[in-house]
């Protein structure tokens, strides 16, 4: 009985490993950290996470459970609600289009894309930003903020990619 509640429990934990890892990021996100100084921009590892488990995860991810995390990440980060699950819609929708091009291709080759994503999604995010105060947003932090989250990719791929296959998701 024990056994197969346990069994039961394991299972379901490995459905929800990709939400729980991009909440766990977000939190992660609001940490102080000072890499440049005392600056607090920081990477948008979240938006890694999300295209990792598009790509990986597609037909299990569940839409509803990226825009509630976006919606906590706004909470987090102090963003307008509703601002970061726009992010995350457009990251997830743009590689479960692509899936099938990029999935099999060489390492490069998916940094590559993730690199175009994720610039498109920060073109979007100073647009919103822009629109939202009336005015140019700057765009210096959003380029220092893509170029940190493009840098981070790797990392967090080779990081996603270990837990996916320790659980088996």
């Amino acid at each position: 009985m024990r056994e197969v509640f346990s069994k039961r429990l394991f299972k379901s934990f490995k459905k929800i490993v990709p939400e729980l890892s991009i909440l766990f990021l977000a939190i992660l996100s609001v940490q102080p950290q000072s890499l440049l100084g005392n600056s607090v921009i920081s990477p948008f590892l979240c938006l890694s996470a999300v295209f990792y488990w598009s790509l990986h995860r597609q037909g299990h991810f569940n839409v509803v459970a990226l825009i509630i995390l976006g919606i906590i990440s706004d909470i987090l980060t102090g963003a307008s609600l509703g601002f970061t699950p726009i992010l995350f819609l457009t990251v997830f929708a743009i590689s479960s289009w692509q899936k099938k091009n990029v999935l099999l291709k060489p390492f490069h080759l998916i940094w590559g894309v993730f690199s175009l994503v994720s610039g498109l999604t920060f073109i979007i995010a100073w647009a919103i930003t822009s629109f939202v105060s009336l005015q140019y947003a700057d765009i210096g932090s959003f380029a220092i903020q893509y170029a940190m989250t493009v840098i981070s990719f790797p990392i967090l791929d080779w990081l996603l990619s270990n837990i996916q296959r320790a659980v088996a998701v």
